[in-house]
C-alpha cells in the first residue's frame, strides 16, 4: 500500500476502544463492602477514599485486605 492509502478499519487501534481495564487491575469494588484482616479475621467498614491495604486491624496491627 502505498503511503496516504486507507486500509481496511476505522482508523482506531484497539487499545482506544473503551473496553480496557484501566490502571489499578479493574479491582475498584465500590463505595460499600468491609475491610478484613487476613491474619486474626477482625472486620471493619470500608471507608470511602481510603484503601483497606492501607488501614491497618485495630486487634494486630496487619494491613487489612477488601472482602
Amino acid at each position: 500500500m502505498a503511503p496516504g492509502e486507507k486500509g481496511p478499519g476505522d482508523g482506531r487501534g484497539q487499545e482506544l476502544s473503551g473496553r480496557g481495564r484501566g490502571m489499578g487491575g479493574g479491582r475498584g469494588l465500590g463505595p460499600g463492602g468491609e475491610c478484613v484482616c487476613p491474619n486474626c479475621g477482625e472486620k471493619k467498614p470500608h471507608e470511602r477514599g481510603t484503601p483497606c491495604f492501607e488501614i491497618n486491624c485495630p486487634k494486630c496491627g496487619t494491613p487489612m485486605t477488601r472482602a
